[in-house]
């Protein structure tokens, strides 16, 4: 995958396997949540975190909106911040909305007491 169509709010396609304990896995949706100067900086890897279909009702689950290339209802799952080789995504999708991206941030700094 080509570095330029990475940023944050995108929307990739990632191979998570192999895991560990609970870890998300499989070829998924992630949202890319590095900074652009990490991006940038950092060539071989991005920081992410996995999206999922299934709603669980949990408040740190954001739900997808934008034009993220999506084609179900799906969440962002804020509990599992995850660096990656770029190796591991294989495609972009879209992006999130401002909005999104916004509450997706929001829990961030929560649970990293930033």
């Amino acid at each position: 995958m080509t570095t330029p169509e990475l940023a944050p709010g995108v929307v990739a396609w990632a191979t998570l396997e192999p895991v560990r304990g609970r870890e998300q896995g499989g070829r998924r949706p992630v949202l890319i949540i590095a900074s652009a100067g990490y991006l940038d900086a950092v060539t071989t890897l991005a920081i992410v975190l996995p999206i999922t279909t299934t709603d669980r009702g949990w408040p740190n689950h954001v739900r997808v909106e934008g034009p993220s290339g999506l084609e179900r209802p799906s969440w962002v799952m804020t509990e599992q911040p995850r660096t990656l080789s770029r190796d591991r995504l294989t495609g972009v999708a879209g992006e999130v909305s401002l909005d999104c991206f916004a509450a997706v941030r929001t829990w961030l700094g929560d649970f990293l007491d930033l």
